[in-house]
């Protein structure tokens, strides 16, 4: 933790010596994860004047952005494996990458004279210290602000109403990624971890995947685990599809979630709504609710997924009506 925030001290200090000067003017996103990345980028109005090549952000479902971006399509898309001479020929004045890429891209970034902006991107505490420092680098400080404060109030709420619950009261959730004709639970560090935890659950995989990807777990384990809920994910293809065939399966189909009736699919609209994606305060909110229904019986996910993407991305009614709500899948509920 200590590692973790000096790297952060030092992140800001870079980056306030590096942007005293006007807010950069083209900025260009890449490099892999680019998706998590760009969402975050595009909270902030200025974006669709500043970014001026992406890399790929279509996980399989769409492609978001062109709904926020109207010259997005014809912005280049940067393979997320090119180097500084393919970043270089853009003629940015910043490249804003995942933190991840500092170590194997930044050396030839900095050799070439290109200004680099590197975001973790992988907690909610990553969000709003970041979306802040973004506010900052983009001259648009008090919309940071004011994204800031919009994800602490509804975190707060989320996490104040399940505080009390006794540990022996909350239930045991397992998260699982549909993947290959098989399943995958998270690492204890990711944000599916986080979420499953922050929602009020004990995620029962925690302590068997301590590594630093997805690990592929069998159907004997999950019975053995025999959780109380269960949340099934789908990166490219309908979570409920993937929901449907999980309960196919007459091993699973037997566990105490599945006889419940709390076997779940996770909404998605162009992506699924349990990642480091802007969106996580959503699947947060959703899990919430699903954990403990009648604690949060006030909150509407339908309204509540409408009032997010107007205040993130300013799409209105009667866009997100048209181009998002069908699009919505999952057991969203009211």
């Amino acid at each position: 933790m200590k590692a973790k925030f000096a790297s952060f001290f030092l992140l800001v200090c870079a980056a306030f010596a590096a942007f005293a000067a006007p807010a950069p003017g083209r900025v260009v996103l890449g490099g892999k994860a680019v998706t998590l990345v760009a969402d975050a980028v595009y909270l902030f109005p200025s974006a669709k004047d500043r970014v001026v090549a992406v890399g790929g952000t279509d996980q399989g479902l769409g492609v978001f952005l062109t709904l926020v971006d109207p010259g997005f399509a014809a912005k280049p898309s940067l393979d997320r494996a090119a180097g500084a001479e393919v970043y270089a020929a853009l003629s940015p004045d910043l490249i804003i990458l995942k933190s991840s890429l500092k170590k194997s891209l930044g050396p030839s970034l900095d050799a070439a004279g290109l200004k680099q902006l590197y975001l973790d991107l992988e907690t909610p505490e990553d969000y709003l210290r970041e979306l802040k420092l973004l506010g900052d680098v983009l001259g648009e400080s008090a919309r940071g602000e004011a994204l800031v404060a919009y994800y602490r109030a509804a975190l707060e709420r989320i996490t104040s109403r399940v505080a009390t619950v006794p540990a022996s009261e909350r239930p045991r959730v397992l998260v699982v990624q549909a993947s290959a004709g098989g399943y995958e639970v998270p690492p204890a560090t990711w944000m599916q971890s986080i979420l499953t935890e922050r929602a009020g659950g004990l995620p029962v995989w925690k302590d068997a995947n301590p590594g630093s990807g997805w690990a592929k777990v069998g159907p004997e384990q999950i019975a053995a685990w025999n959780p109380d809920a269960i949340f099934v994910i789908s990166y490219r293809e309908s979570s409920e599809k993937a929901a449907s065939v999980f309960l196919s399966d007459p091993l699973l189909a037997s566990l105490r979630a599945a006889k419940g009736g709390r076997v779940f699919a996770f909404p998605q609209d162009f992506f699924s709504w349990d990642q480091p994606d802007a969106r996580w305060i959503l699947g947060l909110s959703w899990m919430a609710k699903k954990l403990y229904p009648q604690r949060f019986g006030d909150l509407s996910i339908p309204a509540e997924a409408e009032r997010f993407f107007a205040f993130a991305y300013g799409i209105d009614r009667a866009r997100y009506t048209e181009a998002v709500r069908p699009r919505l899948v999952g057991a969203i509920g009211d």
